[in-house]
């Protein structure tokens, strides 16, 4: 079962001149509220360490879902990432959305991630309306330990909710499959990526290869993927010499969570429009 973030009460003047200066790149001397869709949206989230780091509460500073829950953005966050966690299924991957570990695991995959959502769903829990995938890093940083990861996605398997893990071993086929599950499940919910940022543990040539293996197969599908290895600040050199937006050269200090946490929300705020999302699924 996952925990839920739920926001605090925040001062509406300073987090929407925040949302304003990240939209409009200025500062107003006013700020407007968020459209009342807010006091309903429910936000999951699927991926690795980048994702699990703020803590299945979302209280932890470091991680950028403690920002999201700051900015009153949503009425429950749920959070099914775990750390270690890869987007890529190995041939010894099985269906087991209980198993529980902080390390790389051939369980321990956005597959299990998702199945543990759908679940929860059919056990009562509330459909999200909007699910935010970030993972890659591990896949990256582990990519001997995940044989088929840049392998062709096999054009013979014709995923369904039935489909063995342990046959999809690519990155793509990987994604697709957790897309399938996904889309059958909640048709209404909006998909958000988002790709792994540079760190010090793998040099970004590899993250940016993974990155491009997750925006083609997420924007065949229709998806808005965004690409934290190359649009935010945090970079493979700065972070293995000397860290600035990690504590570690992989996961992010506050100043690093803070950075990712607004270049999330700059693209999820337009979401709060009714015409943009469904609420009702």
């Amino acid at each position: 079962m996952s925990n839920h973030c739920i926001p605090y009460k925040y001062n509406i003047l300073k987090i929407h001149a925040a949302v304003l200066l990240i939209l409009l790149g200025i500062m107003y001397a006013s700020a407007h509220s968020l459209p009342s869709s807010s006091n309903t949206l429910k936000i999951a989230l699927l991926g690795d360490s980048m994702t699990w780091i703020g803590g299945d509460s979302c209280q932890n500073p470091t991680g950028w879902s403690h920002i999201l829950k700051e900015s009153g953005i949503a009425e429950k966050i749920d959070v099914y990432a775990r750390s270690g966690a890869t987007w890529t299924n190995t041939e010894l991957t099985h269906r087991n959305p209980s198993h529980y570990t902080e390390i790389l695991h051939d369980d321990n995959v956005v597959y299990n991630q998702a199945i543990r959502l759908i679940e929860n769903a059919e056990a009562g829990n509330e459909n999200p309306d909007i699910i935010i995938l970030f993972a890659g890093a591990n896949d990256a940083w582990f990519a001997s330990k995940r044989p088929g990861i840049y392998d062709l996605e096999d054009s013979n398997i014709n995923y369904s909710s039935d489909t063995d893990p342990a046959i999809v071993t690519t990155l793509e086929g990987s994604i697709n499959l957790v897309i399938k599950l996904l889309q059958d499940r909640f048709p209404h919910a909006t998909l958000l990526f988002v790709t792994p940022i540079q760190m010090s543990k793998t040099d970004a040539e590899t993250i940016f290869k993974v990155s491009d293996i997750i925006e083609r197969t997420a924007s065949k599908k229709g998806y808005r993927v965004l690409r934290a290895d190359k649009e935010t600040d945090i970079k493979h050199q700065q972070e293995a010499k000397s860290p600035k937006y990690t504590y570690d050269g992989v996961h992010t200090n506050p100043e690093g969570a803070r950075l990712l946490g607004d270049y999330i929300l700059k693209f999820l705020i337009p979401l709060l429009s009714p015409h943009n999302i469904s609420t009702d699924n």
